[in-house]
């Protein structure tokens, strides 16, 4: 399998949505109560900032679309700590039906080696504890927890 990682045009729009909805339908079905289903998970006008931006990047195998990710790049600066520039995963998704092929694994190979090339220090992401299996290939590429976040309804 060939895979091409590359920034999408505009008329990817449709395309990506398609992934998205797979992983939001997820979410959705782990905290009903946070996540509601909807049709278009990511607006056009956020996917033509994240293109210019250079803040999505899509898998594709020839002409099928495979995967994505977002992300953006943030620098912390802070006298009491060291200087970070962390490439912040805000989504991976990779389509239902490729799953288990090795596409994430690719996505985040392709940024751990552009964020090299920028002087990055760190790549961040947070995953659903109900997402076992990103939660594998996370620990399998090499992440390490970190944080651990609570919540509690009142």
């Amino acid at each position: 399998m060939k895979l091409i990682i590359e920034v999408p045009k505009k008329e990817d729009f449709k395309a990506v949505n398609k992934l998205a909805k797979q992983v939001h339908e997820l979410h959705v079905n782990w905290n009903p109560d946070l996540f509601l289903s909807v049709d278009e998970v990511i607006t056009k006008e956020h996917f033509e900032k994240m293109i210019e931006a250079k803040e999505i990047l899509v898998a594709k195998c020839g002409d099928e679309f495979v995967g994505y990710v977002t992300f953006n790049i943030k620098e912390k600066e802070n006298p009491n700590m060291r200087y970070r520039k962390q490439i912040n995963i805000e989504a991976i998704c990779v389509d239902e039906e490729h799953r288990g092929e090795g596409i994430g694994t690719e996505l985040l190979n392709y940024l751990r080696n552009f964020g090299k090339q920028i002087g990055c220090t760190d790549l961040y992401l947070t995953v659903n504890k109900e997402n076992e299996k990103a939660i594998k290939m996370y620990e399998n590429f090499g992440f390490k927890v970190r944080n651990i976040a609570y919540i509690m309804k009142i």
